[in-house]
């Protein structure tokens, strides 16, 4: 009896938060010209901060690459070198942001593997960036023939990839430690160029599936995923390759190095076990049907997901909770499963009004060949609101009750991104100080979580988050000018509040005037 070989898949995104950003942004404002973040070729940078140093740059565009900016270097400085080549912008980062969407890269990447996840059994992550998580493991055991081998796998994630905007690096190994090793080679002309070998050696790295550990002296220490201190120390020491640390005793690496290096060295070799942690639990509420002869019948695609809904919509309502994201996923025969994902304004648990909803997309989507099986689950929960029933109808009740569904019903019917709010951020800017957020599909903080407040303040509180909506946008104005138009104001006092101004001719008397903001 012959042992399936265990193989993992390693998947890197390269300067991670910088491709992020620009994917979001450009998504934002819909390929916007006036983007400034969406333009491949602009300056821009990221930073976090430091408890010692203060604002340092986490991460940045190329172009800021090229102007002299490093990454660690202080906010000031790299600022002052970036003005130099022209206009350049300075965003925090936002490595919550980023977690997210590796987390949605995941979950497109569960078509290729069962076991997807950026995290190992030992949870130690030393090794990562600043930053962050900027890779995904994927256990591909058995599975790259499904695709016509491993090459033809690689390509069709990369492929996926490109389809979402991302530039990955990929490369696939017997082990997690090797997979992430051989994952940086994947230039033929840098490894020629490093190391001078011809072009079949170096297309051995390239491919590690083809190469036996025992030849791998290819990879740099820094492949190890050691921490910063073990790693600068061997440095210092000379030992740079992987090769180097092998021809070392083990006894002499543990008494100056400790078993942290042992382990990865093992790890690296398949002599140490290692696991993937999958990047989620499985959802507490879903329900999935499995189909014995696959069909193209949408009449019965739709009545097959009526039933999995009541099957959720059932024991959410046991344990008072009700849906604010639903996803649906289709499985077809062969090509990409169809994934729907429904956001609600408010959590509901009404089988008919969620089945509405998704049968709004389904009508607006082209269905998969030979379904063959057919998931649900419910991705985000929030308690259900209990209201107490009036003996007459309350007129703001059922206005809100009605906003609610129109919002739910536009979002399905145009997609969530297009039913937005306004939301306020801390810009000196104008034209920046606004942004937009989906408006349904997400946990708010005016939401229901204390069910036991009286009825007056729950019949209230839809009433104010439509009054909060319209009040962050009344005193905004309603059109900028591009560039902004220069204005002749008159104060009573040098640097004093401005009384008047003139513009196209007319004098304008200031009755009241706030900021800067």
């Amino acid at each position: 009896m012959t042992s399936i070989t265990k193989r993992i898949l390693c998947l890197r995104l390269p300067n991670w938060p910088v491709q992020r950003l620009q994917i979001a942004d450009c998504g934002l404002q819909n390929k916007n010209s006036q983007s400034a973040i969406c333009n491949p070729q602009s300056a821009f940078l990221l930073h976090s901060r430091d408890p010692r140093r203060g604002n340092c740059v986490a991460a940045c565009s190329p172009a800021a690459l090229e102007w002299g900016v490093r990454i660690g270097m202080p906010l000031a400085e790299a600022s002052a070198l970036a003005q130099r080549g022209g206009s350049f912008l300075a965003i925090a980062h936002n490595p919550a942001a980023d977690l997210a969407e590796l987390a949605r890269l995941a979950e497109l990447c569960e078509r290729f593997s069962p076991c997807v996840g950026w995290e190992t059994v030992d949870a130690c992550t030393d090794w990562w960036p600043a930053t962050g998580p900027d890779h995904l493991f994927l256990d591909i055991t058995g599975i790259g023939r499904l695709f016509g081998g491993e090459e033809a796998l690689m390509t069709e994630i990369r492929r996926d990839f490109a389809r979402e905007g991302y530039e990955i690096e990929v490369a696939g190994a017997d082990t997690i430690g090797a997979a992430w090793s051989f994952v940086g080679c994947m230039s033929v002309s840098e490894m020629h160029a490093e190391s001078g070998q011809n072009e079949e050696e170096c297309d051995k790295k390239k491919h590690p599936s083809r190469v036996h550990f025992a030849d791998a002296h290819a990879p740099y220490l820094s492949s190890l995923r050691l921490p910063p201190a073990t790693l600068s120390l061997l440095l210092q020491l000379g030992i740079t390759h992987l090769d180097e640390l092998l021809r070392l005793p083990r006894e002499s690496l543990r008494s100056r190095f400790g078993e942290r290096l042992l382990l990865r060295l093992d790890q690296f070799l398949g002599t140490a076990q290692e696991a993937i942690v999958p990047h989620h639990p499985p959802p507490r509420f879903q329900a999935e049907w499995i189909l014995e002869y696959p069909t193209d019948s949408r009449e019965l695609v739709e009545q097959i997901v009526a039933q999995l809904l009541a099957r959720i919509a059932q024991d959410l309502a046991e344990r008072q909770e009700g849906v604010m994201q639903l996803a649906c996923r289709l499985d077809g025969a062969g090509g990409r499963p169809l994934q729907l994902t429904v956001g609600l304004f408010r959590p509901s648990a009404q089988p008919r009004h969620l089945q509405e909803l998704l049968t709004m997309q389904l009508e607006q989507t082209p269905l998969p060949r030979q379904i063959g099986r057919i998931g649900l689950a419910a991705q985000l929960t929030a308690p259900l609101e209990n209201r107490q029933a009036d003996l007459f109808a309350d007129s703001s009740r059922e206005a809100s009750h009605d906003y609610a569904l129109l919002l739910d019903r536009l979002a399905s019917r145009l997609g969530p991104t297009a039913v937005l709010q306004p939301v306020l951020r801390p810009d000196p800017l104008p034209e920046r100080a606004v942004t937009y957020t989906p408006l349904v599909g997400k946990k708010r903080r005016q939401g229901t979580g204390n069910r036991r407040r009286n009825s007056k303040s729950q019949i209230r509180k839809p009433k104010s988050e439509i009054s909060n909506l319209k009040s962050q946008i009344s005193n905004r104005p309603l059109f900028l000018h591009h560039p902004p138009l220069p204005l002749a104001a008159v104060s009573v006092i040098p640097d004093g509040p401005p009384i008047s101004f003139e513009h196209a001719g007319r004098t304008h008397r200031i009755d009241h005037c706030w900021g800067p903001e």
